[in-house]
């Protein structure tokens, strides 16, 4: 069978056209479907935005494996998987990974409004810290829902929810 110039460029384009479509339904994979994915082909947990856990919470030894998404938190931002989450500014000033938000809000940051899209509303600040109970202070949070500012009263006299000693000391002394 002799393959014309005609055929061979009607072939080229469909699977031209293929590999196109291919790489976008690739792009368009979640990241739930990523570490399944790779996790049924290949028997391991991509650790970069994966982690491997037990079905039913037994322990790792005697279980079925599953292949889940990490956190936003513990993912390193130059892995993150922007399907699920997003990229901010962190407490220590480097990206960090972080949930994505449902709503942002459309003029201003409420109370613990962690998003960087709207500066915070009016009597609000942002302010980084979490207090532990031994008193101590973790001022930057690394991978953790407590790695990003939030919008907090910092500064009205009373220590209200969500501030405490470390992260508004001239509220809650």
């Amino acid at each position: 069978m002799e393959i014309n110039k005609k055929n061979f460029i009607c072939w080229f384009l469909v699977f031209f056209v293929y590999l196109s479509l291919s790489g976008i339904v690739y792009a368009q994979e979640s990241t739930a479907q990523f570490c399944e994915g790779v996790y049924s082909k290949t028997n391991e947990c991509p650790q970069t935005v994966c982690r491997l856990e037990c079905v039913g919470g037994l322990s790792l030894d005697d279980c079925e494996k599953v292949c889940y998404p990490k956190e936003c938190a513990e993912i390193d931002a130059e892995n993150c998987p922007l399907d699920s989450c997003q990229i901010l500014k962190g407490c220590s000033g480097e990206d960090v990974c972080y949930h994505k938000l449902i709503n942002e809000p459309f003029g201003c940051g409420n109370i613990s409004y962690a998003g960087q899209k709207v500066e915070c509303c009016y009597g609000l600040v942002k302010r980084c810290g979490e207090r532990f109970i031994d008193g101590t202070c973790d001022m930057i949070g690394a991978h953790t829902l407590y790695s990003v500012p939030i919008c907090i009263p910092c500064g009205n006299g009373i220590c209200n929810q969500f501030e405490d000693s470390c992260n508004c000391p001239e509220d809650c002394s």
